[in-house]
């Protein structure tokens, strides 16, 4: 029976009811932390040349697109101090 009111009890949260007091991550409440009106945006197509393969560019569809703060060749994959953000083209190669 104990169990069965565990049960309840857990369907009977209120879903828009906070689970605990506070933010869980300080990081939204520092000074360098951008506003949602304050950051930029990145759109476009990416495409590939290749031209041993076709003649025209070609849609780089699924293509892993990185932004990373800027630094020496490579240095993305190993300073992580900074913020970094990751998406993927759609199959057309849109972003």
């Amino acid at each position: 029976m104990a169990i069965s009111d565990d049960i309840e009890a857990v369907l009977l949260v209120d879903p828009k009811e906070p689970q605990f007091k506070g933010e869980p991550y300080s990081f939204p409440k520092s000074p360098d932390f951008h506003k949602a009106g304050q950051r930029g945006s990145v759109t476009g197509r990416l495409f590939v040349r290749d031209r041993y393969m076709i003649r025209q560019d070609m849609a780089a569809g699924l293509a892993y697109v990185g932004l990373a703060s800027p630094g020496q060749p490579g240095s993305w994959a190993t300073e992580s101090k900074n913020y970094q953000f990751w998406t993927r083209a759609t199959t057309c190669g849109s972003l």
